[in-house]
């Protein structure tokens, strides 16, 4: 198990060398920001996991008092520390897991990264006891193609919205799709609010 741990980690800095230079993750990345922004309030404090390389986080800081971004790949938070330091934001990343996670926050926020999160009923216990107002974005149900470099960190091949309710059935929750992926064919991506 710590093995598949250190590789899945490894895989992800690996990426954070290149992950901005492709346009779909960017033009993604924008859907999910102007998705989220209306909903957002300057004065609170969110949470991002799975943050990345900040393509999501970093352009939602300037709208809100604080944003910490957590992932489990060192060169994600560094790439993510590196761009808030550029560009002179208070944004700051952690190499955590959200499971690791105790501090409550106002809003938690993450994008393409629940299919890679085994247990979601475990999720959704973390998120009731640390936030009222969450974001997540992520594959509507697909056949397993998506991700064409293999499948060895995937969980989930997408979620259709019976899932979803299921798995977050303690929560009001909006759904909507906000984006479409275009590679070998169409993904849909969807953008759930959960609230309390």
């Amino acid at each position: 198990m710590k093995s598949e741990k250190l590789k899945f980690k490894s895989r992800f800095d690996l990426d954070a060398l290149t992950w901005d230079d492709l346009d779909r993750r960017v033009n993604l990345a924008k859907a999910v920001v102007n998705s989220i922004l209306p909903h957002l309030e300057e004065n609170e404090k969110v949470l991002e996991f799975g943050c990345g390389t900040g393509l999501v986080g970093i352009n939602i800081t300037p709208y809100v008092k604080e944003l910490i971004g957590i992932d489990t790949s060192a060169k994600m938070v560094e790439k993510f520390n590196e761009k808030a330091k550029q560009l002179n934001l208070s944004a700051k990343a952690y190499q955590k897991d959200i499971f690791e996670i105790n501090e409550t926050f106002d809003v938690v926020i993450s994008s393409m990264t629940l299919h890679h999160i085994k247990n979601l009923n475990v999720l959704n216990d973390k998120l009731k006891s640390i936030t009222n107002k969450v974001f997540l974005a992520d594959l509507v149900k697909e056949d397993g193609t998506f991700h064409t470099r293999g499948n060895d960190d995937v969980e989930h091949f997408g979620f259709d919205t019976d899932e979803l309710k299921e798995y977050f059935k303690d929560w009001n929750m909006d759904y909507k799709i906000i984006h479409i992926i275009k590679k070998h064919k169409d993904f849909p991506v969807f953008l759930i609010k959960l609230y309390k």
